[in-house]
């Protein structure tokens, strides 16, 4: 006759085994679900890419596509041309360069810091002058940059911002710069000139058509004859040691889909 209370024992024990089995396969699943995606995590190829701060809205959309299409993470480090220049001159470790001109990378280059096939045009980029929605002035022309109620005039700072030279230039060309110059402050680069717009510290200003924001700003381009072109380019720095996904992204920048974006933000294909 069966032992009822040995029977129990046995079923519990049974069932104990099976819920342990159970177990142990979930947390192996879970274990090897948890590698998978901290695989997938850390497999991500990183990116550091220094670029002119006009390029601040456009490459950061660029950026986001780039990211998706090579399961890659891009940083991007905004900032004045020349500053730039000087950081990779003296060893900053980015992977690609977009400068505001193309006098910069050529300068790069015959210094020995950028790897000479991969320099390219990206667009050619356009400045105007702004003004608040609310100001009680217009800055149409340059000439109404005279008005006495316009007492603060803002600018990237020429001499290492390639849109603040630009922008000096075409107040030269237009006769102004005597009577213009005691009104400038200038920016560290064209997003501060901008900055110092929207903020209310000054009361005009010059900045890249590709940062204008049309909710806050009014915004007149000048005639691109009045200053030195703005053909910006972009290379890889030869110090890069992600090279191929370097040349990647600049690939991706002159494609058409990079193209598309960098023409929504005001920008010039080269070709044109």
């Amino acid at each position: 006759m069966i032992n009822i209370t040995n029977y129990k024992k046995l079923i519990i024990l049974i069932l104990s085994s099976i819920l342990s089995l159970v177990f142990i396969g979930c947390t192996t699943m879970n274990e090897n679900n948890l590698d998978n995606n901290t695989t997938l995590a850390t497999s991500k190829q990183e990116l550091t890419v220094a670029a002119a701060s006009d390029l601040t809205k456009a490459f950061t959309e660029i950026g986001i596509a780039f990211d998706k299409a090579h399961n890659s993470s891009i940083t991007f480090s905004f900032g004045s041309t020349g500053n730039l220049s000087e950081q990779i001159a003296n060893g900053a470790p980015f992977d690609v360069f977009a400068a505001a001109n193309e006098s910069i990378i050529n300068d790069l280059d015959t210094k020995g810091f950028i790897v000479s096939d991969t320099k390219s045009l990206y667009g050619l980029g356009r400045i105007g002058i702004a003004t608040l929605k609310d100001s009680s002035f217009e800055t149409s022309t340059l000439d109404d940059l005279l008005n006495p109620d316009i007492k603060i005039i803002a600018m990237a700072n020429p001499d290492h911002a390639p849109y603040g030279l630009a922008s000096k230039q075409a107040i030269v060309s237009a006769g102004l710069w005597d009577k213009l110059e005691p009104k400038i402050v200038y920016g560290k680069n064209i997003s501060e000139a901008m900055t110092f717009i929207t903020t209310g510290n000054a009361d005009a200003g010059f900045i890249a058509l590709s940062l204008k924001d049309d909710s806050i700003l009014n915004f007149n381009i000048i005639d691109s004859n009045m200053h030195n072109p703005l053909n910006q380019a972009i290379a890889v720095v030869k110090a890069s040691n992600k090279q191929d996904l370097a040349r990647e992204f600049i690939n991706y920048v002159n494609s058409s889909d990079g193209q598309a974006i960098m023409s929504k933000y005001g920008f010039i294909p080269p070709e044109e």
